[in-house]
Order: C-alpha cells, then structure tokens, then sequence
C-alpha cells in the first residue's frame, strides 16, 4: 500500500466491521432484551461498569471518524475548489470533535 489513501480506505472497511458487530450487539442489548433493560436504573447500571464504558466510547469513536471520512469522500467528490473542501474540512472535524467531547462527557459522568 504505497498511495497515501489507500490506508485511510483500509480504516474506513476495518472500522464499518468493528462498527456492524457494535450495532449488532447495542441493537440486541436495547431490542432484545427487554423493555426494562431501557430505563435508567439499567443504564446506570450499564454505565457504572468500565466495559460498557469502554464499549460506548469506542462505539462513539468509531461512528464519528468512520461518518466523518465519508462524509470527507462526499466533499472530495463534489466539491472541487480547494477554499470550499477547507471550509469542508474545517466544519467535519469540528462537528466530529464537539460531538465527540458530548459524548466523552455524558459516557465518563454518567452517575445517579
């Protein structure tokens, strides 16, 4: 792999199967496990183990970089001066980065 994106494309396909088995079992946990497991004492609950901490947080992190670089192949594709792509850039990340410290901040404070 000697091109420059060819490794942003091997993280993006690696990141979207981590990301299907992480959907997969936040969808099993929330749908199929009942009802109750959606309250708040279950989620705190959840949210009180490291586990489910670190499995929220790397949830969160992959979601953010694996949308945010799609949507950075959109703008590739569609965008064809270099001013609009850096306002592009400049707006992807800083979403990226606000949503991501939202969610930091709710996943490590999460408490009764």
């Amino acid at each position: 792999m000697k091109t420059t994106g060819s490794w942003w494309w091997l993280l993006q396909r690696l990141s979207g199967a981590v990301l299907l088995v992480l959907i997969m079992a936040h969808f099993v946990v929330m749908h199929y496990m009942g009802f109750e497991k959606r309250l708040y004492a279950d989620v705190l609950a959840r949210l009180s183990n490291p586990l489910w901490k670190t499995f929220d947080l790397i949830f969160l992190s992959l979601g953010l970089s694996h949308g945010g670089y799609g949507l950075w192949g959109i703008v590739g594709d569609y965008c064809r001066s270099d001013s609009a792509r850096i306002i592009a850039l400049i707006a992807i990340v800083t979403a990226g980065l606000f949503l991501f410290s939202l969610g930091l901040v709710t996943v490590l404070t999460f408490h009764s």
